[in-house]
């Protein structure tokens, strides 16, 4: 009942053929730790231009608030929900960095772990390869979110690498128009369309997807498109998302994908497919159950008891999204109020949103974290994650923005988002319907 109290106010306001997967050595993972995803040319750009805690927080919110409304679309429009019934069985998750252990297990079924570009720490992309002859373009892979959208060259206003239907033999044109807006009044439009997508091995025929042909926002980069992997539920082409087909297949070595996102903008963020990376992460995962847990899940939550400050929980419980599309983390404003109150010298910024500190103090405001139900352990977020940086880029600002922002909604959910993720291994188990995590290395 806790979770449709909380999250209710908020929300209204994948058989194909199975194979066994060659025994990978330890030399082989380090050949596939080399694949470098392209970087495109807009990505330096943005870095040095564009990223300030001011820019993330605007981009995060926009992106939270299409996900209420299309969840609030659904209920008020009282359409059927696409279920995401599990067709495979819930196997625990296939480890890629124990190669013994992989080896007495002799699971059959596939995986794949692809590297993934960190940009600031607030935003992890990789490559993805659409059509026949595979064309290589770039997607942000998002579990806020559900719909798989790639720009064509026919989009003058969006960043490339583009997609062009016209030079595939598997591209299928739905002949169904799409269309969606951004709350920051910027729009995108396309065609629905099926075509054969794959990552690092792994491939669904005919997974359908938006195809953006105009955009006047919200694709200028770095990467291209959006891969989605929530739950089917709120899909806006009504399409099964890619891992789901993927999971359903049964082709897959565990039904899961895990996420290991690098800090301080280092090299080695890694999205595993079917797997999980042991050599990313210290100790052994957490697992806490989604809510509802059911066949119209919509989005990756877990229940948490509070944020908190010096291992004490100091705000109300929280319906907790975990949001890899997310950079920030973003709670009701009085539990940001009460959160702040506890780190000396944090003040409420201008914008109402953001809570600021002495720059110079960043090492030794405190340990700020989460809990989630059915655990005592503590998730602290590292220091030099829960700092944003300096508020206003490209000054001498002495004050610093905190990770944990203001969402401007008195709903108790949570949107936890990068800035987490990248001190803890996370973990996404539709096999079992349950989030993990472990202490990233």
């Amino acid at each position: 009942m806790l979770y449709g109290t909380l999250l209710s106010t908020a929300l209204i306001a994948a058989s194909s053929f199975v194979y066994a997967t060659p025994l990978l050595t330890k030399e082989k993972l380090a050949e596939k730790a080399k694949v470098i995803p392209f970087v495109n040319k807009h990505a330096a750009a943005w870095k040095s231009e564009n990223y300030s805690p001011l820019a993330v927080s605007k981009r995060d919110l926009h992106r939270i608030q299409q996900r209420i409304e299309r969840i609030a679309a659904v209920k008020r429009s009282g359409e059927k929900v696409t279920n995401s019934k599990r067709k495979a069985a819930a196997l625990e998750p296939y480890d890629i960095g124990d190669v013994r252990r992989a080896a007495m297990k002799k699971r059959q079924g596939s995986f794949a772990s692809y590297p993934l570009v960190n940009v600031q720490d607030g935003l992890y992309y990789g490559n993805l390869s659409v059509g026949t002859p595979a064309q290589v373009t770039t997607v942000d892979f998002d579990t806020g979110s559900a719909d798989l959208i790639i720009p064509s060259s026919d989009c003058t206003t969006c960043v490339g690498p583009f997609y062009n239907p016209s030079i595939s033999t598997s591209f299928t044109n739905r002949n169904s128009a799409f269309q969606t807006s951004f709350v920051d009044g910027s729009a995108a439009s396309g065609i629905l369309a099926t075509e054969n997508i794959s990552l690092g091995g792994l491939s669904v025929a005919n997974q359908s997807f938006a195809i953006i042909t105009g955009s006047t926002g919200n694709f200028d980069g770095p990467n291209s498109g959006l891969m989605g992997l929530a739950f089917p539920s709120i899909a806006q082409t009504k399409a099964t998302p890619w891992f789901f087909n993927l999971a359903n297949q049964g082709s897959l070595a565990s039904n899961v994908f895990s996420f290991y996102m690098t800090r301080q903008g280092a090299d080695g963020s890694e999205l595993c497919i079917g797997c999980i990376d042991s050599t990313k992460y210290t100790g052994q995962p957490e697992w806490f159950p989604l809510y509802a847990g059911n066949g119209t899940q919509a989005v990756w939550d877990i229940i948490s008891d509070g944020a908190t400050y010096n291992n004490a929980v100091v705000t109300q419980p929280l319906a907790a999204i975990i949001d890899s599309g997310t950079s920030a983390i973003y709670i009701p404003p009085s539990q940001a109020a009460a959160l702040y109150a506890n780190i000396p010298g944090a003040q409420l910024y201008t914008d109402s949103k953001h809570y600021v500190f002495p720059c110079s103090s960043v090492a030794t405001i405190g340990q700020v974290g989460f809990t989630f139900r059915g655990s005592s352990s503590v998730f602290n977020i590292q220091p030099s994650q829960f700092s944003l940086g300096p508020i206003e880029t490209g000054s001498d600002s002495e004050w610093c923005s905190g990770a944990i922002v203001s969402s401007g909604l008195e709903d108790s959910v949570a949107t936890v988002g990068d800035a987490f993720m990248s001190s803890w291994y996370s973990i996404f188990d539709f096999g079992n319907m349950r989030v993990g995590f472990a202490q990233a290395v």
